[in-house]
């Protein structure tokens, strides 16, 4: 397991440099729908996982809604690609090894302080943000079984991209908070279903003819 290390005097330079220069191929970021943070729980984010840039995505929908201390779980080869990632928060991952139980009691541990908002690709891997469904990976349940006695909040982040009248995509990040049962089955029920609610908003936009979103 490879543990985040953060250095605050590098936090200026993840935010103006490396935020900047990633998500400037973007012509915008939108958070919507975003509900109210609790200052005193610590914050779980699902996310969908389409590219390299939801890092980027994340680290900046902390830093502009959720105001919390900044930490994400991350698959170790993708880590071990993007080593300076530990430094801002970052921590591995590996499926399938004897290291994975730490990895997961570590993330458990997060969650136990209110200042911390934990960030988690429930698909594990990055895949097309055309799926229609998305999976969740069996380690989340370790987490939430080992926070069971924990409060802490559970927020639902769906990305989805168009370009429409720009050259430049617009990723629209649709938030939601998940106040249900802390059960995997049930969380990826309930994610699925935001998800293709988003995905209804995301080809209503522009308003095309009623008879093209018509299924069949």
């Amino acid at each position: 397991m490879i543990r985040d290390k953060p250095i605050k005097q590098l936090r200026w330079f993840f935010t103006n440099i490396v935020e900047k220069t990633v998500l400037r191929r973007f012509s915008k970021i939108s958070f919507l729908d975003h509900p109210a943070i609790d200052r005193d729980r610590a914050c779980l984010v699902l996310m969908n996982h389409y590219s390299f840039n939801d890092g980027a995505i994340l680290h900046r929908l902390n830093r502009k809604l959720l105001k919390k201390q900044f930490r994400v779980m991350v698959v170790e080869d993708q880590l071990k690609a993007f080593i300076p990632l530990r430094y801002v928060g970052c921590f591995s991952v590996k499926k399938a090894s004897r290291e994975v139980i730490d990895s997961l009691t570590y993330a458990a541990d997060l969650l136990k302080d209110p200042g911390n908002m934990l960030g988690i690709y429930p698909q594990g891997e990055v895949y097309s943000q055309h799926l229609e469904r998305i999976h969740f990976e069996n380690g989340l349940s370790v987490i939430l079984k080992k926070t069971a006695e924990h409060s802490y909040q559970v927020i639902l982040g769906v990305t989805l991209l168009d370009f429409l009248d720009n050259f430049k995509p617009h990723a629209r990040v649709y938030l939601r908070e998940y106040t249900g049962e802390r059960d995997l089955a049930k969380m990826e029920i309930a994610y699925n279903e935001f998800y293709r609610a988003c995905k209804d908003k995301q080809r209503g936009l522009h308003n095309p003819p009623a008879r093209v979103l018509r299924e069949g």
